[in-house]
């Protein structure tokens, strides 16, 4: 008895919208959760296979994929090892943030300490989206050609997202002098 193959067209011919069964979006939001991503964050991760294989299967070179289920299934380990990367990274700045104003202070003058905290509050308000640009500009020290490589979207929306970002940034800023 063959296994039938699970191809990605309905009957007719037509592309079927990825992920649009309800054993797909299972099967992609249970990867990341086995890998310990957060509950609230599983929504994101589905969409986020949903975006990679949009991509893959309308590119100019694209090929067939044979098994789209162990596709989703490899895409969504990626997503999930992705986002614990990132979530290393803003637990790695916050540990260096805190090693730096707490192990000298006497070095730093008090205003000094103050921002540094101020700024640390304000990037922890701010979307992960927002924070993830404003940290690998300003503290990874990366170009925006480099940023734009790196989250493989164009140069102009990291500018735009920068730009967001730190107008949030100022603003939670000067809500939080106010409140002091």
């Amino acid at each position: 008895m063959a296994r039938q193959r699970r191809s990605n067209t309905t009957g007719h011919g037509a592309e079927r919208p990825p992920l649009d069964r309800i054993e797909d979006v299972r099967r992609v939001r249970a990867v990341p959760a086995l890998s310990g991503v957060a509950w609230t964050e599983l929504e994101d991760a589905v969409q986020e296979v949903r975006l990679k294989l949009l991509r893959t299967q309308s590119g100019p070179e694209a090929n067939p994929i044979r098994n789209v289920g162990a596709w989703m299934s490899i895409a969504a380990s990626r997503v999930a090892m992705d986002w614990h990367r990132g979530r290393g990274r803003d637990q790695g700045l916050r540990d260096r943030l805190e090693r730096r104003w707490s192990t000298s202070p006497g070095h730093h003058p008090q205003s000094d300490v103050d921002l540094a905290l101020t700024v640390a509050e304000g990037l922890e308000q701010l979307t992960k989206v927002q924070r993830q640009v404003l940290v690998l500009r300003f503290y990874e020290d990366l170009p925006v050609r480099d940023i734009a490589a790196h989250l493989e979207i164009p140069e102009g929306t990291v500018k735009s997202r920068l730009n967001a970002a730190l107008a949030a940034l100022r603003q939670r800023m000067s809500e939080m002098e106010a409140d002091q």
